[in-house]
Order: C-alpha cells, then sequence, then structure tokens
C-alpha cells in the first residue's frame, strides 16, 4: 500500500511526497503566518505574512529536496542507483537501490545531504546580506533568515551520529573501514542510535516541562522514529551462523559477454562500462572458445591515448589459472581451501558448464553477516 503521492521527477529521479507531509504543511504555514513572522515583523497585513508563510513552506520543501540530490547524486557517482526520493514527516528520504559498495562510497553518499544542506544555507545567507543592502519587506527578510537557519538546522541535525539519520551512516562508514565488516558496523552504529534515541527522548521529556512543550513533543516523537528504525535495522542484521553452511553457487557473478582476441583496451573498458559488477571481462581464443580473462587492472596500465590501439591479448590470463569451485560447495569449504583475509577469485563450474565467478568480498559478506 502506498503512503505517498508521486509528483513529478527532479534530474531523472522520482520525487514523492507522504500523506502526513501535507498536514504538516499546513501547521508550519499556520505558524509561520500566526507567530513567527507576526513576532519578529509585526505591524503588516495578515495576507503578507500568510504568502509568506506559503513561501517559506515551499522554501523549506526545496531545501529538503536539495538535501537529498545531494544523496542522489553521489550515489549515482557511485554505481548506486536511486529509485526515488520521498518527502516526509521529518524530511526526506533517498531510496537506494543497493548498500554502497565500500565504506568510502558510503561516507560520500551520506555526507553529501548534509553538505547540500550547508550549501543551501550559504544561499539564503547571501540572500540575507543582499536584503540588507536594498529596500525589501522585513517580512521577507525575517522569512530568509528562517530559512537559512531550517537549513542550518537540517544539516547539523543529520550529523547527529544515530542511525539511521546521515550522522550514523558516517559513523557506520568509519566502523566499518576501520573492521572491514559492514554488518557489524552497522550492529554497532544501530545501537548508538538506539542509546541517543533515548536521551533525545529525556531531553524532550525535560524540555516539555520546563520549556517548550511543543518542541519537546516533537523532539520525543524524533526520538521514537530513530528508536524504531535503529531497533529494526538492528534485528535484521542479527547473526546467523547457518549462513557459513550456504551453498556457493548462488554467490557467483556471472561473467558478461566475452571480447574477441582482436579487441583492444578501448573494447575492454567499454565492456567493463556495461558491466559494473563483473570482476572479469571473458576473451575468446582464435577458435571461438572462451580460453582468458581481463581484469579492470589491463585499464589502469595503459594510458587513455593508447586504448584504441592496445590489444588486450599481451595482458589477460588464461582461464585454467583461476582456481575452481564447484556450485554446491559451503562457505565454510571453500573459505578453508582457499583461505581468509586476502582477495581471491574463483571460476564456479561443475565441470561441464561456468559461466559465473565467486569473488571473496562476496564470500566475507556472507560471513560478516553470519558472525557479527
Amino acid at each position: 500500500m502506498r503512503t505517498h503521492l508521486r509528483i513529478g521527477r527532479l534530474l531523472g529521479v522520482p520525487i514523492g511526497i507522504n500523506i502526513g507531509v501535507v498536514l504538516v504543511s499546513v501547521l508550519l504555514a499556520y505558524t509561520l503566518a500566526k507567530v513567527t513572522l507576526p513576532t519578529g515583523a509585526p505591524g503588516h497585513m495578515s495576507s503578507s505574512y500568510w504568502f509568506a508563510g506559503v513561501l517559506g513552506v515551499i522554501g523549506f520543501m526545496a531545501s529538503l529536496v536539495a538535501h537529498e540530490l545531494g544523496h542522489s547524486y553521489v550515489a549515482a557517482r557511485n554505481d548506486v542507483n536511486v529509485s526515488e526520493i520521498t518527502l516526509w514527516l521529518f524530511g526526506g528520504v533517498a531510496k537506494l537501490e543497493r548498500e554502497a559498495d565500500d565504506p568510502g562510497a558510503e561516507f560520500r553518499i551520506a555526507a553529501a545531504g548534509p553538505a547540500m544542506s550547508f550549501v543551501c544555507a550559504a544561499f539564503f545567507g547571501i540572500g540575507i546580506l543582499l536584503t540588507r543592502r536594498i529596500d525589501v519587506s522585513p517580512v521577507f527578510e525575517l522569512l530568509i533568515i528562517w530559512l537559512f537557519a531550517m537549513n542550518m538546522i537540517l544539516g547539523v541535525s543529520n550529523l547527529i551520529p544515530a542511525f539511521p539519520l546521515d550522522g550514523g551512516r558516517i559513523l557506520r562508514a568509519w566502523l566499518w573501514r576501520r573492521s572491514g565488516r559492514r554488518i557489524t558496523a552497522t550492529r554497532t552504529a544501530t545501537l548508538w542510535g538506539q542509546i541517543l534515541s533515548g536521551v533525545i527522548a529525556v531531553i524532550s521529556i525535560i524540555a516539555m516541562w520546563r520549556s517548550s512543550f511543543i518542541s519537546g513533543v516533537w523532539g520525543l516523537i524524533l526520538a521514537v522514529f530513530l528508536f524504531v528504525a535503529s531497533r529494526l535495522e538492528w534485528s535484521a542484521s542479527r547473526p546467523d551462523p547457518t549462513m557459513l553452511d550456504w551453498e556457493v553457487g548462488p554467490l557467483g557473478r556471472q561473467l558478461p559477454n566475452p571480447l574477441a582476441s582482436s579487441a583492444t583496451v578501448a573494447d575492454l573498458e567499454s565492456a567493463f562500462g556495461r558491466s559494473p559488477g563483473s570482476p572479469l571481462i571473458p576473451v575468446l581464443d582464435q577458435h571461438g572458445q572462451v580460453s582468458a580473462v581481463a581484469s579492470y587492472e589491463v585499464i589502469r596500465k595503459v594510458p587513455p591515448a593508447q586504448r584504441r590501439v592496445v590489444p588486450i591479448t599481451s595482458f589477460v590470463e588464461p582461464i585454467w589459472s583461476l582456481p575452481r569451485v564447484h556450485p554446491s560447495e559451503t562457505i565454510t569449504s571453500v573459505r578453508r581451501r582457499l583461505g581468509e583475509g586476502h582477495y581471491w577469485l574463483a571460476l564456479i563450474t561443475d565441470g561441464q558448464t561456468s559461466g559465473s565467478i565467486l569473488i571473496s568480498e562476496d564470500v566475507d559478506q556472507v560471513v560478516d553477516s553470519a558472525t557479527a
């Protein structure tokens, strides 16, 4: 059941809006028109406050979209597609089709959102300076200040190291980099998310009684959301030792169509561009049989200006040089035979057919999930 409405596309990414955002937008516009703007810039017509309030809501929603587009752009640059951006009660969510491949990509994707919010804040900050040089309505000037403050709050609050906020994902990337285990890093980051959600809840309850009741309620709602989201992710990453008995066949990555023996390094580069998840490209011999493979390292060895004329035959490795595993072998058996803690590739074959490659990184991810 869909809980949001599709409102269009921006830079090729579908944009949706949660139904609850409509109510929040009305409340936000009302607060601006009836409280924030009249208090800061008194003595103006009610219609001016309402017009500015509606503009403020539109500007704030645009800021949320910009925040998520920051994630989307950097994700696309790291070969992670974004299926949709959804605006909802506490901001926005860029739905990634898959997890990042490495902690560096995870860090860049997570940090891009707050960075874009700070860029938006800088934009409105320049607007504040311009409004003080020209004669504009105090209501409009206060609105620009409010949008500047909201973007600063959006950027800073998302850096709180509470999963699944951006700060929590940055924390996971750092832990992942140190340990080399994504699932273990996820469990630690989500545990911190649960702890910090409790801290936020306590602070919010104190705020409800001693300062602002409304701010305390919003903080308490945010704390509940963070706790539930962190708890679900923490439970989903619970270790499952039975995964070590999985067969390795389904873990293999399918090899793309082979290149001819006359192919150049430029052809190899194009082949990897069409199959970004493939670790190797098969190469045919003069008899039309797959007899060799080429890795991406070949491309790095040849300067760009020479890739169209340099053949790949000087760089390929014979396919028989790869270790072989049977698709019915278990993860435990393969790791015991091929080793742990270092990178390796193996051809998955039953002795008659072969068309996929097993990578140590994929095996390690399963082991991480089984033993986190």
